[in-house]
């Protein structure tokens, strides 16, 4: 018999796993509560016994967006050493994966609920430890585990700060600049669904390689990073 711990987690994953079917089959904007009761087979005040409300649960079945992220993101990153190459990589695969679809990550990392995601991304993660991969590199793994977007973007820039291509200052000027850009971009991106996605993606990516540059980094391999846009 479940002891109560193990019975909250059962339930949880099976509240995640349906929320999760209903934004793939309706889109996030269209799951409800109601919805959500009648395929899991509970009653609709079940769910605030487990979640605070359903943005909540939403941000938990979100989560499950970025398995094919992380795949593709430790794939992409792997080759590299340099954390300039490396934190300008990660932004190309952020944005191939958001900007299709930028109402579950506009709303994971700079919705009203995101300075809740942290505890909720500890939480998914212990539920699907799974979704994380195998051990990789720790910046990457740190980053990763981190729920606040600014947070993220400090872990993989430490080595950058650590090998002195940027003073810590200068570096967070540089976090707070770019993803105050990226969530302005992905927003673009929910308001004119005929945005070309590609072109948009390279516009961002030339803001960022050129104020690394403005601020003094070299970049690596400009060309590499321009042919992949």
């Amino acid at each position: 018999m479940l002891d109560m711990k193990e019975r909250k987690k059962q339930l949880m994953t099976e509240y995640i796993a349906v929320t999760k079917t209903l934004i793939n089959e309706l889109g996030i904007e269209k799951v409800s509560i109601r919805k959500i009761a009648e395929k899991i087979g509970y009653n609709t005040a079940t769910l605030y016994n487990y979640f605070e409300n359903l943005d909540i649960l939403l941000l938990y079945a979100s989560l499950g967006y970025l398995k094919d992220y992380i795949a593709e993101l430790k794939v992409k990153t792997k080759p590299i050493s340099n954390p300039v190459l490396k934190y300008i990589r990660v932004y190309e695969v952020f944005n191939g994966f958001s900007f299709k679809n930028p109402d579950i990550y506009f709303n994971m990392f700079y919705g009203i609920y995101s300075e809740k995601l942290p505890k909720i991304i500890a939480d998914y993660y212990e539920i699907f430890p799974e979704e994380l991969g195998e051990k990789y590199h720790d910046d990457i793994d740190n980053m990763l585990k981190e729920g606040n977007i600014i947070q993220r973007d400090i872990e993989i820039t430490k080595a950058i700060v650590n090998q002195g291509i940027l003073s810590q200052k200068n570096t967070d000027f540089l976090i707070h600049t770019v993803t105050k850009v990226h969530a302005y971009y992905l927003y673009k991106v929910i308001i004119d669904r005929n945005i070309d996605i590609q072109k948009h993606s390279k516009e961002f990516m030339n803001f960022l390689v050129e104020t690394l540059e403005l601020m003094g980094v070299s970049v690596p391999d400009k060309k590499e990073i321009q042919d992949t846009q």
